[in-house]
């Protein structure tokens, strides 16, 4: 499955549909909401060692803050979810729909107005959280019929052949 060709094949309303998806399947909150959801009671439990016995513990840059009492580790809303650390929220959301649409790094940083560093960064953070999707291991029946690997012997002492070439002549050794 190539999904480069299945995301070409897409229009652009089945793409916008797809990062909606996206969204909420890597745990990515709707960036809009996040200013009118702080002071609502909701639960919330600690993404460390997930008990709900946490208090407020202030706010940071418009976040409110918790800190669990078990643990005595402090977070904020977004701790534990794909936009952990991100600073700027904002042009996330829209690098998110470039993504989907298969825009370049660099067209990418030029559109939204950050650096190419930050999309980067932004791109490996989405495919780590991507990863939670695909998992990391095989269950049940795994065939694999044929898998190459570059055997690369340079450098090794012990190679169980005659050398190809000679040392800095480029001859066949013993000619």
């Amino acid at each position: 499955m190539d999904l480069r060709n299945i995301l070409n094949d897409l229009d652009r309303a089945e793409k916008i549909e797809l990062a909606q998806l996206l969204h909420r399947e890597l745990n990515v909150p709707d960036l809009g909401l996040v200013g009118r959801d702080i002071g609502n009671d909701r639960p919330v439990y600690c993404p460390h060692c997930e008990d709900s016995d946490i208090y407020g513990h202030g706010h940071y840059k418009g976040r409110r803050r918790y800190k669990c009492r078990p643990c005595h580790k402090t977070f904020n809303d977004f701790t534990g979810t794909a936009v952990d650390g991100i600073k700027k929220l904002e042009k996330f959301q829209e690098y998110l729909l470039l993504v989907v649409e298969s825009v370049t790094i660099r067209k990418a940083a030029e559109k939204i107005g950050v650096n190419v560093k930050t999309i980067f960064d932004w791109r490996h953070k989405l495919l780590s959280s991507l990863e939670v999707l695909n998992g990391t291991g095989f269950s049940g029946i795994v065939e694999c019929d044929d898998k190459q690997l570059d055997i690369n012997d340079k450098g090794r002492r012990n190679l169980g052949r005659d050398p190809t070439r000679g040392p800095a002549t480029g001859k066949p050794k013993g000619a």
